[in-house]
């Protein structure tokens, strides 16, 4: 009932919808009941996005990358995906942080595909608060990934999620040389490392 609070409001007895609501039921392929209860499914920051550019590694070992988000309503983080470039070859492992570090839930990508989006599942759905920041990131062990140098210079919002800008809440575009899953916790110029997350909304 919060999100639903948060989505709509009546007005002289009747049911008005915000484009917002409209937005998301529209993405999921959802219809609105009789009784005007939405049926949402899964959000993510990036839809269809490919981005520019090569596989790249500066040969310092494994390496985590890490992208600061926010939603504005309550719900479930589902799981991790980034965006998986030829040649980009170990083992990815997906880790959602809270700002002060705490690891909510970590899971190993499987039945990777070459390249385009790769998703993980984390095991047990984990609770997110509205309009707070979470790190949605994920590790590489041979150090493979992808950037786009000054891509987090302004915020980027699909639906209820936002990535934040670089500056709003610290860094954004982060990363950290490890050998081992780490929370990132450095930029580098704005810098889009391609990852995002998985928000079911109930």
């Amino acid at each position: 009932m919060r999100m639903i609070n948060r989505l709509l409001y009546a007005t002289t007895r009747k049911l008005v919808f915000t484009p917002f609501m409209l937005l998301l039921c529209t993405s999921c392929g959802k219809e609105l009941s009789m009784e005007g209860q939405p049926s949402l499914g899964t959000v993510s920051i990036f839809t269809n996005q490919i981005p520019d550019g090569q596989t790249e590694n500066d040969d310092r070992g494994g390496i985590e990358l890490g992208l600061k988000f926010r939603s504005i309503v309550s719900g479930y983080a589902e799981g991790i995906r980034f965006y998986k470039t030829l040649g980009d070859s170990g083992t990815h492992t997906a880790q959602l942080y809270s700002p002060d570090g705490t690891l909510l839930a970590s899971q190993v990508f499987l039945n990777e595909t070459d390249s385009g989006w790769q998703t993980a599942s984390f095991e047990s759905p984990v609770p997110i608060a509205a309009d707070k920041t979470y790190i949605a990131a994920y590790h590489s062990s041979l150090g493979n990934y992808i950037s786009t140098v000054s891509g987090m210079k302004t915020a980027i919002t699909n639906g209820p999620l936002t990535a934040l800008a670089d500056s709003t809440d610290g860094e954004n575009g982060l990363y950290k040389y490890t050998d081992t899953p780490g929370m990132p916790d450095t930029g580098y110029l704005a810098s889009n490392y391609w990852v995002d997350i998985v928000e079911s909304l109930h």
